[in-house]
């Protein structure tokens, strides 16, 4: 009895020696691998794949080690040459050459197709949000092939990988909805082209460039200088503006004076003016300004008789500015105060997010 719960912590310790040597072998690849030009997600795939060898062996040698059996070492190979349908020790290596070889130049090729549609594409002056997604889908095909070309070449059944695909699907369907609703998100904002890679837009909260639509999540320059990762569904299902669809943006200011001061014919003829000598003030929409209150004030009885007290005129003044211009908006500002020194200035709309 003694023997055999030996043997037992002695499976466990090579399968969690096993497991351990996994985990250094996968620091030691996404490390490598990071340095190269690989997506981040097959970089991690790939570092998932190497702990499964060694534990894979750790986990065979165990009913050896608690049955002490050498002979399971036969049973278990010719189970797995009868599975995969090899002749001897050489065909497996092989098998595993090729396999590693077809990896390779698959996805050497993939990732070439892929950047040789986007490039091309865009050539052709075609939408880059169409040019991602084509490229992702052509990335997508040929890694199919390659997984069934592997397949093949170990004669493993097409039925069975379906059949795993299918019992798989069925089984994580609840468990990973949020994912594969950012990923249908994602198909429709490529495809659709509410906004494009580049453009300046806001969300509910955030405010920024878009730097990359992923299948998953839309990434954001925020104006602060963060970058921000939303998840697609939250910008395919929310209110989205566009900062940067149009070229003009409207800015406007409040402008207070005093009433005694203000001068129907002059006064918005003057601020007018001064706008328009402004460089980068639009000539079309034109500027326009008008009178927007007018406030004044009754004073008290002072010896039998009541005072007026002057108020203050506001006018609102509307200008257009090309987008992203948004320094124009001082020049007028510092222009007006110069031209009407006891005016009071106030941006309103400052013709974008700054």
């Amino acid at each position: 009895m003694t023997d055999i719960v030996l043997r037992i912590l002695l499976s466990l310790l090579i399968v969690l020696v096993a497991l351990g040597i996994g985990f250094l072998l996968r620091r030691l690849l996404v490390r490598r691998l990071k340095k190269t030009v690989l997506d981040n997600w097959l970089i991690q795939t790939l570092g998932i794949l190497v702990i499964f060898p060694p534990l894979v062996i750790a986990v065979a040698a165990s009913p050896i080690i608690i049955a002490w059996n050498i002979n399971l070492i036969n049973d278990i190979w010719a189970k797995i040459t009868q599975i995969l349908h090899i002749q001897n020790g050489s065909d497996l290596v092989q098998n595993l050459f090729w396999t590693v070889i077809i990896i390779a130049l698959g996805i050497g090729t993939a990732r070439t197709v892929m950047k040789l549609v986007i490039g091309r594409l865009g050539e052709q002056r075609i939408d880059i949000n169409i040019r991602t997604l084509l490229g992702r889908i052509f990335f997508a095909l040929i890694v199919t092939i390659v997984i069934f070309w592997i397949l093949s070449l170990w004669n493993v059944s097409i039925g069975i990988p379906v059949a795993v695909l299918g019992g798989l699907t069925v089984a994580f369907t609840v468990a990973i909805q949020d994912i594969l609703k950012d990923l249908v998100a994602g198909l429709y904002i490529l495809w659709e082209r509410p906004f494009h890679i580049g453009d300046q837009i806001t969300t509910a909260t955030y405010t920024g460039k878009v730097e990359n639509v992923e299948l998953r999540a839309t990434k954001l320059r925020l104006l602060s200088g963060e970058e921000m990762t939303i998840p697609n569904s939250m910008v395919f299902g929310g209110i989205v503006v566009n900062n940067t669809q149009y070229y003009e943006r409207r800015a406007k200011i409040l402008l207070n004076m005093p009433q005694e001061e203000f001068k129907q014919d002059e006064t918005p003829a003057q601020i007018l003016k001064v706008v328009r000598e402004q460089e980068n003030v639009l000539v079309k929409p034109e500027p326009a300004v008008g009178v927007t209150n007018i406030s004044g004030s009754f004073g008290g009885a002072t010896g039998g008789s009541s005072g007026y007290t002057s108020g203050v005129v506001t006018l609102t003044l509307y200008f257009w500015i090309p987008n992203g211009q948004h320094f124009t908006i001082t020049e007028v500002m510092c222009a007006l105060h110069k031209a009407l020194p006891n005016m009071d200035l106030t941006v309103a709309e400052s013709g974008g997010d700054m």
